[in-house]
């Protein structure tokens, strides 16, 4: 039996064309932008649509400016025509962000976190808000694949002898959950 050519699609997605650019593989591309690597390969093939969210994904890593999709040529969020070039100036620009930003708005993270939960507490919510920000750690650390590097930060800060919050890492727990309500429930309906 003779094997089966490789079949070329007719036409090639321009997300093949800026993957290229940035020198990534489908795989590192994939994981990069947060979707399995045969969704990128049936974009790429204009077999799936390209969606919001990985046009958003994609202009994080790559600078292309989500509207330019429609257009003939991507265009950089930078004013340029997205190349090589553009793409080197974005990773400089996101290098700096990724150096700068945590710093910068942490504390204004943590302020609205404290405000948020306060009035969560407020109206009575606190349960339903807590297990809720808990299943968003929860899915963060599994979709940007955190695990590893958080169990060595885990180490490294006990071991310098400061406390981990084991409580803000723990994971939902669905029949403490449901107790926890309908204590809540019990309560305020007193």
């Amino acid at each position: 039996m003779k094997p089966r050519p490789t079949r070329i699609p007719k036409k090639i997605h321009p997300l093949h064309h800026a993957r290229r650019i940035t020198g990534l593989t489908q795989a590192e591309f994939a994981r990069r932008i947060g979707i399995s690597t045969m969704m990128l390969k049936l974009i790429e093939q204009c077999r799936r649509p390209l969606t919001d969210r990985v046009k958003d994904a994609i202009h994080l890593v790559t600078g292309i400016d989500p509207a330019s999709w429609s257009k003939k040529r991507l265009q950089s969020t930078l004013g340029h025509p997205f190349n090589h070039g553009s793409y080197k100036w974005w990773q400089m620009v996101c290098q700096d962000e990724n150096e700068s930003a945590p710093k910068r708005v942490l504390n204004d993270r943590v302020k609205a976190l404290e405000l948020i939960g306060n009035l969560m507490q407020k109206e009575k919510k606190g349960v339903l808000w807590e297990h809720e920000f808990r299943q968003f750690i929860l899915k963060t650390v599994q979709h940007y694949h955190l695990a590893k590097p958080l169990a060595a930060l885990k180490r490294e800060i006990e071991q310098s002898g400061e406390k981990w919050p084991e409580e803000a890492f723990a994971a939902p727990k669905t029949a403490g959950f449901k107790a926890s309500i309908a204590s809540a429930a019990l309560k305020s309906g007193n």
